[in-house]
């Protein structure tokens, strides 16, 4: 489990703390399962059902300008943790990008992908 958690480990001596492992490791796989469990949900007992009328949506200005921008920051997110685990350490060295330059990069964009949300 160390392995998984090696920030976690060196500061707690070599094992990751009880903490680490909920935030870490069970915290995920909970907001997936309700994620996927409350769409299945809503789609069988909804009584409205799901419509893709967003007219009232749009009217606000503000709204106009921020559901692109969220949806937006949503994908680069999502493409980017997608990326980060799909693309091995091998591609990005031998385009000469350093694992340095990756994690900048990744910061940085993350970043801008995470105001893009709020």
């Amino acid at each position: 489990m160390t392995s998984h958690l090696p920030v976690l480990a060196a500061q707690n001596g070599g094992e990751p703390g009880v903490g680490g492992i909920l935030l870490w490791v069970a915290l995920p796989y909970v907001t997936i399962a309700v994620f996927v469990l409350g769409h299945i949900w809503r789609y069988r007992y909804d009584k409205f059902g799901w419509t893709t009328r967003s007219s009232q949506l749009y009217e606000r200005r503000l709204l106009r300008i921020g559901s692109p921008l969220f949806h937006f920051g949503i994908l680069v997110v999502a493409l980017g943790h997608v990326g980060g685990l799909l693309i091995p350490d091998r591609w990005t060295e031998a385009v000469g990008v350093t694992e340095h330059m990756y994690h900048v990069v990744a910061v940085v964009l993350g970043t801008i992908a995470g105001f893009c949300t709020l």
